[in-house]
């Protein structure tokens, strides 16, 4: 058998690899003796390390997917995410890693009580969590789709579904916070090997190879910068068919700036990586790496997804079959023997490598800020804590860490419902991250802004992106609206990009906060306000380490 099909070589490859990871999570799993074990580490993790784990902890079997899919079907203005990496550099290494690393804290938003109380705290710890769950079935679901398509069909997708996320929740129990970095790691590089390969073989089967790729794309508007937006008449139509396009320019740029701001800000993901650094000069080594290799990823998932257009170009493409099949049909159908099961293993390591990093944060922020914070009374989850009581805490993260795994995997087994898998993951993405991130906005740079204010900003926030997000898929408010509004006001958040929604919840969250802040009385004077100026008085956490 030497092309399409999946051969029991695949399958002997694919289950090696998850016996791997098994093997990591058992390994570490005798050196947990501790809450801060499974949430830090012991701080001891070098700059490549936390950098290798963070690019692939932030991108996942969606991008395998979605990037690919998005370019064969509207071009490379998607990839041009990368220039978000040109603002958030500066931000993310002169702002939110010197900030953090004059806190000590295990959670993100541990900050939030500092500087606003326990309830906005709270509020902020329920949206990453409700965030976080929701994407990772969005993750863990793609890499099952993709084994279905290659597999034509033999394979269940809900067993799937129920064997990868029993996998990655045992691992991610076990092992804690160095075993899912560990992980991490040696799925970064068989995400790029079977990247590599993906790119080489489908190269191969083109007639003229990578510069007939770049001529059919060409010829097919694939290489256009800017997107494809429909002419209008007037300013207000011109406006509606921008923001309906799937994909623009300044659509893709500005959700990708504000998915990794908020990652780098208000992600327990990024801060607990950060956090399990050595220094800060470190952790600025760590950004550099995660750029540099994000940056890399997404130029060669674009061209893989013009190589498939260049292919299906000189050969037939299935009729109906939709953008995100794409390259799992491919797959199914031309792979050689061997190949199969690599790619499948590197979609697997991306999403998985994705997936056991929000596991492990939202297990830490449930421990941390739910049941240290508000079950037992302790501020810090550390304080006046013995030794059997650390070994109690563990064993009790772990049954947190299992209940999710259980979440996340009827999550997956209904994600198919929302349409293709790149919108489905994009909607849940914009629907909590805007918000998440214009309270720690708030609480940073805005001396006026107090507790009362921020929570009903935060609470408009969500509303209005959840609304944006989810408004095409209910029909019944959809009715109400064009009851109360009109067809137009139905049209426009019924064909609303999925670019919008993240910038809509931040925009409101700030206006909201701040005018409910000046109309509303405060609980805490402006002097107490622990914002960026104030925190950034205090020494660095490392003593004598230089500020650069």
């Amino acid at each position: 058998m030497t092309d399409g099909g999946f051969h029991w070589v695949d399958a002997l490859i694919v289950l090696v690899y998850l016996g791997v990871l098994s093997s990591i999570g058992f390994a570490f799993s005798r050196r947990q003796k501790s809450l801060d074990d499974f949430i830090r580490g012991g701080q001891k993790l070098g700059w490549v390390t936390v950098g290798v784990s963070l690019m692939a902890a932030l991108n996942s079997g969606l991008d395998y997917v979605q990037a690919p899919a998005v370019v064969f079907g509207i071009g490379i203005v998607f990839i041009m995410s990368f220039l978000s990496w040109i603002p958030l550099y500066p931000w993310v290494s002169r702002v939110t890693l010197p900030f953090y690393r004059r806190l000590k804290v295990y959670s993100a938003y541990e900050y939030l009580e500092l500087r606003f109380g326990a309830v906005v705290r709270t509020l902020a710890a329920c949206i990453f969590v409700l965030w976080r769950v929701g994407w990772m079935g969005a993750a863990l679901y793609v890499p099952c789709l993709a084994v279905r398509a290659a597999t034509a069909n033999q394979l269940d997708t809900t067993l799937m579904v129920v064997v990868l996320g029993t996998v990655v929740t045992l691992y991610t129990m076990l092992g804690g916070m160095k075993a899912v970095v560990w992980t991490d790691v040696s799925q970064f590089g068989i995400m790029f090997f079977g990247l590599a390969g993906t790119l080489f073989f489908i190269v191969s089967q083109i007639p003229g190879g990578a510069s007939e790729v770049l001529n059919v794309a060409g010829e097919a508007g694939r290489l256009s910068l800017t997107g494809d937006v429909p002419p209008g008449g007037d300013r207000w139509e011109q406006f509606v068919n921008y923001m309906t396009t799937e994909v623009t320019l300044a659509g893709i740029f500005v959700v990708v700036l504000l998915s990794r701001a908020t990652a780098f800000t208000a992600d327990q993901v990024a801060i607990q990586r950060f956090q399990s650094s050595r220094s800060l000069a470190e952790a600025r080594k760590s950004l550099l790496v995660n750029a540099f290799s994000d940056t890399v990823w997404m130029a060669v998932l674009g061209f893989v997804g013009l190589a498939l257009y260049a292919y299906f170009h000189h050969f037939p493409f299935p009729e109906g079959m939709q953008n995100d099949h794409v390259l799992p049909y491919f797959m199914s159908r031309h792979f050689p023997v061997g190949l199969t099961g690599i790619v499948i293993a590197a979609i697997f390591a991306a999403s998985l490598s994705s997936v056991d990093a929000a596991m492990n944060s939202t297990t830490s922020i449930i421990m941390v800020d739910f049941y240290n914070r508000l079950l037992l009374g302790h501020r810090h989850p550390m304080e006046n804590l013995d030794a059997s009581e650390q070994r109690r805490q563990l064993r009790i993260s772990r049954i947190v860490n299992l209940c999710l795994g259980v979440i996340m995997i009827v999550i997956a087994a209904n994600i198919q419902n929302m349409g293709e898998i790149y919108r489905a993951g994009n909607k849940i993405l914009g629907a909590f991250f805007g918000p998440l991130f214009g309270i720690f906005i708030l609480g940073m740079f805005s001396r006026q802004s107090h507790s009362s204010g921020v929570v009903i900003g935060a609470l408009a926030g969500l509303s209005a992106s959840c609304f944006a997000s989810f408004f095409s898929e209910l029909a019944w408010l959809q009715s109400i609206c064009g009851n109360l509004f009109g067809e137009g006001f139905v049209y426009f958040f019924r064909n609303l990009s999925w670019q919008w929604p993240s910038a809509i919840g931040i925009s409101v969250t700030l206006g909201v906060g701040l005018l409910a802040s000046a109309l509303l009385p405060g609980n805490r004077s402006r002097e107490e306000a622990l914002t960026y100026r104030e925190v950034m008085k205090r020494p660095l956490l490392e003593g004598t380490e230089p500020e650069n």
